[in-house]
């Protein structure tokens, strides 16, 4: 029992600061706190094994430090890009627009409206056009018959060549 109740009590405490504190710090001071904690680390490290460093040659004691100058020093960068990109310490968190979607009646509605001003706009407007490009296109096409009787005496020499046919192809036609 006496491990029992501080180790909840540990527990309960580190699920506060990871769920409830944390997420409110800023990257900025989590970047301070771990240069903190790191170089608590370091310094305990030292202390709890002082005779072991004593004991070690001067280039194993650099050994030791160089993971804890690399941490230390990517943590530096990190916090020069963050004052670079934010300079008050906080991240803006832009506004999201409120969007409303239109109900179903109005967009049916719309498109309703849409396809009467098309139609409206096909029927009036270019009915004139339609009907003159049609009879257009009809006198055309008879000017075109007219033309291929006037010149059936000149092709009374081809006989490979079907007269009034359905069949015909439309370039000998033309």
């Amino acid at each position: 029992m006496e491990f029992f109740i501080p180790g909840l009590l540990l527990f309960l405490v580190s699920v506060i600061i990871s769920f409830i504190v944390a997420p409110r710090f800023t990257p900025l001071v989590i970047a301070l706190l771990s240069i903190v904690f790191l170089t608590y680390g370091v310094y305990d490290h030292y202390k709890m094994f002082a005779s072991e460093y004593r004991l070690s040659t001067w280039q194993q004691s650099l050994k030791i430090y160089a993971p804890a100058i690399m941490i230390g020093a990517i943590i530096l960068f990190i916090i020069y890009a963050i004052l670079s990109f934010f300079t008050k310490g906080s991240i803006p968190i832009p506004l999201i627009p409120n969007i409303t979607a239109p109900n179903d009646n109005s967009t049916t509605n719309n498109v309703i409206q849409s396809l009467n001003k098309a139609a409206n706009g096909i029927t009036n407007n270019n009915k004139n056009d339609i009907v003159s490009t049609v009879n257009n296109t009809i006198n055309k096409l008879n000017n075109i018959g007219n033309n291929n009787n006037a010149n059936k005496g000149n092709n009374i020499g081809n006989v490979n060549k079907k007269k009034n046919n359905v069949s015909r192809s439309f370039l000998e036609t033309i």
